[in-house]
């Protein structure tokens, strides 16, 4: 328990009052904590929304040109359906837990809300939970699933006061899945997809050959991440020999990114942009309980490629 919410506990005179609250049944939890937010605002009036909107940063919006954002987005989901990706409009909410379950990301860098659900803080473990309920319906199409969508999501963590810095922001994700069949071919598989993607978007968004830059990384959790890292750099050798990659073989570990991780940048005017980052995770074998399920989710910022 945080010092803020010891002293507020303290106040009320009940240390005992949150252990009572979260022992509720959810319908019930839910019904106490939409009853409180009506009492909040019985007594807020319109000089109050407007003051609330002065000093809140979730709520103020972006100085991006609405148009350039959305032909950028049509761009996006152009190529993906070129490469046999399925597009998905995903919804702004998503189930309360989405990200801190398997995600490792801290719950207070998520907005939660009521009704058993958060405010969209990342597209992939959405996507991933997507997959995840069709492989438990038997509902998947195929053994091998692009999906990727384009979406704003809301952070709540700390961002720095500069101009262009927004609590909320675009995000283009892919997430891909498939089943372990020995030798690395679905891992490697996966990673062609995205990569081919990022070179085509990349090569047709800048109309001109930028250098690109894929830095992969060994990250611990896997069964062989040296083993998947040699395999891949021999993909990247066939398939992409014109794509700057390095490889880091050196041994890290990161609870988000299982096996490998990797980043994208592109060389521009002498300068090397970060684009996104990408990388192997569990979270569907986490929701199915199969060790077979593999996951590869890629996150590039869509907002760099506007301003």
């Amino acid at each position: 328990m945080n010092k803020i919410t010891s002293r507020i506990l303290t106040k009320i005179g009940d240390m005992d009052l949150l252990k009572k609250i979260i022992s509720l049944p959810k319908s019930e939890f839910n019904s106490l904590m939409l009853e409180i937010f009506k009492m909040q605002m019985e007594d807020t009036s319109p000089k109050d929304v407007l003051k609330a909107y002065e000093i809140n940063r979730f709520v103020k919006p972006s100085e991006i040109d609405s148009m350039a954002y959305s032909l950028f987005e049509y761009h996006v989901l152009r190529i993906a359906k070129s490469l046999d990706f399925e597009n998905i409009l995903l919804s702004p909410s998503a189930p309360l837990g989405s990200c801190s379950a398997f995600g490792c990301v801290n719950q207070y860098n998520v907005l939660s809300a009521v009704r058993g659900t958060e405010t969209l803080a990342d597209p992939s473990n959405m996507l991933a939970i997507i997959i995840a309920d069709k492989i438990k319906n038997k509902t998947l199409a195929q053994d091998i699933t692009h999906t990727l969508t384009t979406t704003r999501v809301v952070r709540a963590q700390p961002i720095p006061d500069i101009k262009g810095f927004y609590a909320h922001f675009g995000v283009l994700c892919m997430v891909s899945h498939g089943k372990d069949v020995g030798l690395y071919m679905c891992e490697t598989n996966l990673i062609s997809k995205h990569v081919e993607y990022v070179k085509k978007l990349l090569m047709e968004q800048e109309q001109s050959l930028l250098e690109i830059s894929v830095e992969f990384r060994k990250r611990n959790g896997y069964k062989d991440s040296d083993g998947l890292l040699k395999k891949i750099a021999e993909l990247m050798e066939l398939q992409f020999p014109d794509m700057n990659t390095i490889f880091d073989y050196s041994d890290s570990d990161n609870n988000y990114y299982k096996g490998v991780n990797y980043k994208i940048y592109i060389i521009k005017d002498g300068e090397k942009i970060e684009l996104g980052d990408g990388g192997f995770v569990d979270w569907i074998s986490q929701m199915t309980g199969s060790k077979k399920e593999r996951c590869l989710i890629t996150g590039i910022g869509i907002d760099r490629f506007i301003v």
